[in-house]
């Protein structure tokens, strides 16, 4: 076969332009009855609009606030939270001493990572935004009683707290999670 044959046997296949099916011999879609044309006549779809995802951490589609506020709640949680005159803790550790209510903000961190492994559509997301609303605030309220009650503690027995790393993430992680909320399932 010839360089030139096999030209002229790829120009025989044209594609429809509604959805993009090769037909090879034909000159119009038997679908949709459109004209055919080359390969590359066919429109990019470079400017359509995204509407699933496919990637568990694609952070497309407002998922990336979610995304983000969850893993620093996760990490808030396993360093240095809070220290005392001698004492210096991890949130872990505040929650297994006593604070048990204090496991509702990684848990609503783990229902947010829930959240996105199985939303992945445009519309089933802008669905759960309530949830990731709820589930940010719900994470919150535990952590302010907790360390309101740290601090009624040490002032009750004369010593300082200081607040470290680990609150600061936790907040930071819930609070834009929160506020983003309202862009989740949406484009920019």
């Amino acid at each position: 076969m010839s360089q030139s044959q096999t030209s002229s046997e790829r120009a025989e296949v044209s594609f429809c332009p509604f959805c993009h099916e090769g037909f090879e011999g034909r000159l119009e879609c038997p679908e949709h009855e459109l004209t055919l044309i080359p390969i590359d006549e066919l429109p990019r779809h470079a400017d359509r609009r995204l509407d699933r995802v496919a990637f568990f951490v694609d952070p497309r589609l407002g998922r990336g606030a979610p995304l983000l506020g969850a893993a620093l709640v996760l990490l808030g949680f396993i360093v240095p939270f809070v220290r005392s005159s001698q004492l210096e803790a991890t949130a872990v550790e505040v929650a297994i001493d006593g604070a048990g209510n204090l496991w509702f903000t990684p848990g609503a961190a783990i229902a947010l990572l829930w959240i996105l492994w199985q939303r992945r559509g445009r519309d089933t997301m802008r669905a759960a935004r309530v949830a990731v609303l709820g589930l940010a605030l719900g994470g919150l309220l535990p952590l302010i009683y907790t360390c309101r009650r740290i601090s009624l503690v040490a002032v009750a027995h004369g010593a300082t707290v200081d607040w470290l790393v680990g609150l600061w993430l936790m907040v930071a992680g819930l609070l834009v999670s929160a506020l983003r909320s309202r862009r989740f399932g949406s484009s920019r």
